[in-house]
C-alpha cells in the first residue's frame, strides 16, 4: 500500500495544465487568467472632477474671491474652450476638467448670484480633482495566472479589455461503480446506497 501523498504524486504526474481560451469579460468571473493583460487606456483618461462645484484656476482661490461662470461641464459632456483667470465652469462629478482649470471649489463653499460666484470665507484645501491616469496608465499589467474576482473583472472593464485569456475549464466526469450504488432519486434496495 502507498501513502496518500504518493498516490497524489502519481495522479498529478498524469495531468498537464489545460490550454487557454478567450472568453468575453462577463463570462470570466471565477476563471483563471492564463496570461498577463495590459490596460489599453489611462484611467481616468483625463483629469476629472471628483465633486460637484466650480472648476477654476487654483492659484486664484481665496476666501471671498469672485468668478464669472461661463459654462457647464457634466460627466460625458465636457466643456470645450479655455477658461481664463477670473472665470469658472459649473462642473459635476466625473466631468473632464476644462483647459485652464486645476481645482474644483465644491458647491457647498460657493454662493452664486446669476453668473457670479463668491467663495466662502472658509475653504477646503483639497483640489477635488482626479489627475489623468491616477488609477492606472495605458500599458499597466494585470498579471496572470490568477483567479479573477469581481473586483478584477471591474478592473479589466476599466482597462477597456472586453475579452480575456483564461485557462480552459476542465471537463469532469463522475463514474460510480458497484452493485450497491443507485443514482440520487432512485429508491435503493435493502442492500444498496445512494451514490454520493
Amino acid at each position: 500500500m502507498i501513502s496518500v501523498e504518493e498516490a497524489l504524486d502519481h495522479l498529478f504526474a498524469l495531468v498537464a495544465p489545460l490550454p487557454s481560451e478567450t472568453v468575453a469579460l462577463p463570462q470570466a468571473a471565477g476563471r483563471v487568467l492564463s496570461e498577463t493583460v495590459y490596460a489599453s487606456r489611462d484611467q481616468p483618461p483625463f483629469a476629472a472632477s471628483s465633486m460637484d462645484g466650480y472648476a477654476v484656476l487654483g492659484t486664484q482661490v481665496a476666501p471671498g474671491a469672485q468668478f464669472t461662470v461661463i459654462g457647464e461641464a457634466a460627466a460625458g459632456h465636457g466643456w470645450s474652450g479655455r477658461v481664463a483667470p477670473g472665470q469658472a465652469i459649473r462642473i459635476f462629478t466625473g466631468a473632464p476638467m476644462p483647459a485652464g482649470t486645476d481645482r474644483v471649489v465644491i458647491q457647498e463653499e460657493v454662493t452664486r448670484n446669476a453668473d457670479t460666484i463668491t467663495l466662502a470665507e472658509t475653504l477646503s484645501s483639497a483640489p477635488y480633482m482626479r489627475p489623468k491616469g491616477c488609477d492606472f496608465v495605458k500599458g499597466a499589467p494585470l498579471t496572470g495566472p490568477r483567479r479573477l474576482t469581481p473586483a478584477e473583472i471591474a478592473l479589466l472593464a476599466a482597462m477597456n479589455i472586453a475579452e480575456v485569456p483564461v485557462t480552459r475549464a476542465p471537463q469532469v466526469a463522475l463514474i460510480s461503480t458497484g452493485d450497491e450504488l443507485v443514482m440520487p432519486g432512485t429508491a435503493p434496495g435493502p442492500d444498496q446506497i445512494v451514490a454520493s
